[in-house]
């Protein structure tokens, strides 16, 4: 696992320092994920390692304020989660995951279309033609 930190032009480590204690995430079908502890400096390089169905998406998920996290504490570049759910995804992002991104084949292309130009603008970037 690499950890060194990536560096701005002037120096300074890039990114946002993540830790957790505890953190855990309970659903109606049981612990997605629990006890996790986490130490990331600004810059740093994990990996997330574990079976199928082990809890590392809804791990993402819930340090990315995309999911309410049941126990623990976290801390993402000095936000907190639950209570600044929106602020963190403000300032995280989440990457192409084959089987959580993939197209839902439920939905026409035009809705697929559409959904993607509705992200974009939610996160500030111009639509494209």
């Amino acid at each position: 696992m690499d950890q060194s930190p990536r560096e701005t032009a002037h120096g300074a480590p890039r990114g946002l320092a993540v830790t957790a204690r505890g953190f855990g995430l309970r659903g109606p079908r049981g612990w997605a994920f629990r006890d996790v502890d986490v130490d990331a400096a600004p810059g740093s390089l994990i990996a997330v390692e574990g079976p199928s169905g082990s809890g590392r998406t809804c791990l993402l998920l819930a340090l990315t304020g995309r999911m309410k996290p049941t126990e623990g504490v976290a801390e993402v570049g000095g936000l907190k989660p639950p209570r600044r759910m929106s602020a963190l995804r403000r300032v995280s992002a989440l990457a192409n995951v084959t089987g959580v991104t993939d197209l839902e084949p439920a939905l026409t292309v035009g809705e697929h279309l559409r959904e993607r130009a509705l992200l974009q603008r939610r996160f500030g970037a111009a639509p494209r033609a």
